[in-house]
This record gives C-alpha cells, sequence and structure tokens, in this order.
C-alpha cells in the first residue's frame, strides 16, 4: 500500500495538470471568483512573487503586448505569503498592471494552485485554449517574451 502512494505522489508532480481546475480562487481586491470564469479562450497564467525579479520582469515585458489581444485574457497567480497583500497591492499599483475584466491578479495564499501545477521554481508561465494547457514554460529571460508571444499569435490566429 505505502508503495502505490509513493507511486501516486510521484506521478502528481512528474504531470502536472494539464486541464485548468475550477478551483474557487481570491483576487487582490478581496473578491472570490472560479479560476475558469477568469479564462477567456486564450489565457496567459503566470505563477510569480513579488520576491522573484525574474518573474517581475517577465510582467513587465508581457504587458507591452498582452493588451494588443482581443481574445486574450491574463491571470497572474501570486505565491506570496497572506500577510503580504500590502506589499503584492504596493508593486501592482507602482508597476501599473491593468487590472481590469480580462486582467486578474489571484492570490494563492495557501498554495493550492502552486501545487496542483508543481508550479515550483517560479515563474511558470501556461498559456491555455479552451482552459487545456497548451505552452508551459518555467523561469524567464529577457527574449522568453517574443517565444510566448509568438505562441499567443499562434493560438489566437490559428
Amino acid at each position: 500500500m505505502k508503495k502505490i502512494i509513493l507511486f501516486c505522489l510521484l506521478v502528481c508532480n512528474l504531470f502536472p495538470q494539464d486541464n485548468l481546475p475550477n478551483y474557487p480562487v481570491k483576487l487582490l481586491n478581496n473578491q472570490s471568483s472560479n479560476l475558469i470564469n477568469l479564462t477567456s479562450e486564450v489565457t496567459l497564467i503566470s505563477f510569480w512573487a513579488t520576491w522573484c525579479l525574474p518573474c517581475i520582469k517577465e510582467i513587465d515585458k508581457i504587458n507591452v503586448f498582452v493588451k494588443d489581444y482581443e481574445n486574450l485574457s491574463v491571470i497572474l497567480i501570486n505565491t506570496d505569503k497572506a500577510g503580504e497583500i500590502a506589499k503584492v497591492k504596493r508593486l501592482v499599483n507602482t508597476k501599473k498592471y491593468p487590472i481590469d475584466n480580462k486582467y486578474h491578479i489571484v492570490m494563492d495564499y495557501n498554495q493550492k494552485l502552486s501545487r496542483s501545477f508543481n508550479a515550483q521554481p517560479i515563474p511558470l508561465t501556461l498559456i491555455t485554449k479552451n482552459n487545456q494547457i497548451i505552452y508551459r514554460k518555467r523561469g524567464f529571460n529577457i527574449g522568453d517574451e517574443v517565444e510566448i508571444k509568438n505562441i499567443i499569435e499562434q493560438v489566437i490566429f490559428e
């Protein structure tokens, strides 16, 4: 029995989610929603934290072009601790992240989403089409935004 449990844990960690789960989530403004309700046909999701410099660089780079796509929604899943919400809000306000009905900041206080997607290390970037994950990338280096933009365009304009 122990071997079966260990095997299941190993498989869950090696093969994270392929579909977006319909988890209840808390937004930065403390409103509740379900993850699926925040998506559109094509969605870019990034797991990030305020202390993660590659995460902030990635968000800065994608914010340059995401507003150009009507069919794209963005969900930034913050992994900071619950006590650091003021820090998250300060960064979001300073950087002027374009929060609206297609750009959301989700707070993953309990790390449920992070565990479900095996999101460590961050940043972890996902692109979904109709809530199916079609692209997954860990880490960020300057220039990676070109690949992300190309994937988004392929999916939107296919």
